[in-house]
């Protein structure tokens, strides 16, 4: 009598887990935003479309204990259109991730080629530096679906020797000045 009392205890278990745990495994979920850390740099409308046909993107570690060194990535485009086009900074874009390292451990410079007075040849330009990126977030849970959302995401820069922060789950995009 006990091994069936037992048994049908273990039955039980058995076809509870079965039923409940099946309903989770009929839900579809959301996949995370790949583009949820990424930040968006957009130029405001006083360049010149010359001038971004190539921007140059330098990345340089804040912490220079370890074996990481400085990055260059140089963009050429075709015919940029003035204050729509964007430029996309991600853990993984437009430079290869190292490590476990991410967009907070770095500090990016933004490069354009100036042609002051009609020159040809461009004048590498400073736009302006991104000196912190902090973003924070959690896991959220629904029924049987979990995924993680930014919960803050700031980006502070430096932009004609002035430090000016912004918020970038209030605005989609930093405009560079």
């Amino acid at each position: 009598m006990a091994l069936s009392h037992s048994l049908r205890l273990s039955a039980f278990a058995l076809l509870s887990t079965a039923l409940w745990g099946g309903c989770c495994a009929n839900n579809e979920c959301e996949a995370e935003d790949p583009l949820a850390d990424a930040v968006k740099l957009r130029f405001s409308s006083r360049y010149a479309v010359n001038d971004l046909d190539t921007l140059t993107i330098l990345r340089y570690p804040k912490d220079t204990t370890g074996i990481v060194r400085p990055e260059t990535v140089t963009l050429v485009r075709g015919a940029a259109p003035v204050g729509g086009d964007s430029i996309l900074i991600n853990n993984n874009t437009p430079f290869a991730r190292v490590a476990n390292a991410n967009l907070a451990n770095y500090l990016y410079v933004v490069q354009y080629l100036a042609h002051p007075g009609g020159i040809n040849k461009g004048v590498p330009t400073t736009a302006f530096v991104i000196n912190g990126i902090r973003i924070q977030g959690r896991l959220v849970a629904d029924g049987c679906c979990t995924t993680y959302i930014n919960t803050t995401k700031t980006v502070a820069y430096d932009s004609s020797g002035v430090t000016k922060s912004v918020n970038l789950k209030e605005k989609p995009y930093l405009l560079i000045p």
